[in-house]
């Protein structure tokens, strides 16, 4: 497992950067020749320049280096896995953060290949050149978690992975997929408390008028659920809804909660009585997230419209700053909804997909950036 012991002080571009105090001991001696003063002056000027380009914006810091990191989900040694939705193509990855903000790049070789019969459908591993994870959500049993990640690199299909944390640093496994039914284009995946899990389907990818429909926020996508026993069904009604994107469960898996995306709505599933409840937003609602405590939820968006979404994530572009940060946080007992971050003020950073709390801190991500930005949460 390559570790960076990267933090938002010390990385930028995906370069890791000695800390300032480290080049100022190297570089302080008092005998050097000129060939190494030059050398000393260059990479001080450009770390200094690395470093203002992460430096703090309008409360948000960063740690920098890390591509697209589009879902978070925790684990139980607190650390904080996140998923590299890379673009079309190329290799994408997992993240493992630690509340200080360092945090390790998991390679393919430290991911053990152990095929699990219950998979029996999946075809083998993925393609790790063209890995890319998006929605997540992790089990924890015991010392293991059960890890499930959407996959596009090659199949959209969802990966099953065992994380190993009962020897202190994590260890990975891959233990096969779940193939995801025609039509659907699986986005975020939460595990019910009973078994099985739901899975939200942005669009049906042959559809030719998927994208049409979720610009205008027409019913597109839906919600699906898998059982071992059962394979997959969809959710009656969610059909109707735009855009199935970031998906939660209760603790009792009593209720589900979905964020309609283009349709800019949360929804609010009773599992007993199949009722859809619907709250408007006016912003594009992408991933939820659970507090700490269970209590209540994040959700992360943008301020941007859909077909500018789109663009940026179909694009090349490294940052998407214009498409801007929105983070609200949501009461199921209360059914208020509190404001806590908006507007595209963050430097580079935007483009933001979730919120997690970590500590006193509010982490947000995204899935066009090289960074993730952290605020003071209150």
């Amino acid at each position: 497992m390559f570790s960076s012991s990267a933090s938002a002080d010390n990385t930028a571009s995906g370069a890791f950067i000695p800390p300032h105090e480290t080049l100022l001991a190297a570089c302080s001696k008092k005998i050097l020749t000129p060939l190494a003063a030059m050398f000393c002056a260059t990479c001080m000027i450009t770390a200094a320049a690395l470093a203002d380009e992460c430096g703090p914006v309008n409360g948000a810091k960063f740690i920098c280096g890390v591509d697209n990191v589009e879902d978070f989900v925790r684990l139980p040694n607190g650390q904080i896995l996140g998923s590299d939705l890379a673009a079309a193509g190329k290799q994408g990855y997992f993240f493992l953060f630690s509340p200080d903000h360092s945090f390790e790049k998991i390679l393919p070789e430290d991911i053990a290949i152990a095929p699990d019969p219950a998979y029996a459908a999946c075809e083998g591993p993925p393609d790790w050149e063209i890995f890319t994870p998006h929605g997540m959500d992790a089990v924890p049993q015991g010392d293991l978690v059960k890890l499930y990640a959407v996959n596009h690199g090659g199949r959209d299909d969802i990966e099953v992975f065992t994380i190993d944390l009962s020897l202190g640093a994590a260890k990975f496994a891959w233990n096969g997929c779940l193939v995801s039914p025609e039509g659907s284009w699986p986005d975020d995946v939460a595990a019910l408390p009973s078994g099985g899990l739901v899975a939200s389907s942005l669009w049906d990818p042959r559809d030719e008028d998927r994208l049409k429909k979720l610009a205008e926020g027409k019913p597109v996508g839906q919600l699906l659920e898998w059982h071992a026993d059962k394979g997959w069904s969809s959710i009656d009604g969610t059909e109707e809804l735009s855009g199935a994107n970031g998906v939660i469960v209760s603790a009792d898996g009593s209720t589900i909660y979905l964020a309609a995306w283009s349709g800019k709505q949360l929804a609010i599933i009773d599992r007993a009585s199949g009722d859809i409840k619907t709250i408007d937003l006016d912003y594009t609602p992408d991933n939820l997230i659970w507090d700490a405590r269970g209590e209540t939820i994040f959700i992360g968006g943008t301020t941007a419209n859909v077909p500018d979404a789109l663009d940026c994530f179909v694009s090349d572009k490294i940052n998407c700053p214009e498409i801007g940060v929105r983070v609200d946080r949501f009461d199921p007992k209360t059914m208020k909804i509190e404001t806590l971050i908006k507007g595209n003020q963050f430097g580079e950073f935007g483009m933001a997909t979730g919120a997690m709390d970590v500590g006193n801190e509010l982490w947000v991500n995204s899935y066009r950036s090289d960074r993730i930005a952290i605020f003071d949460l209150k």
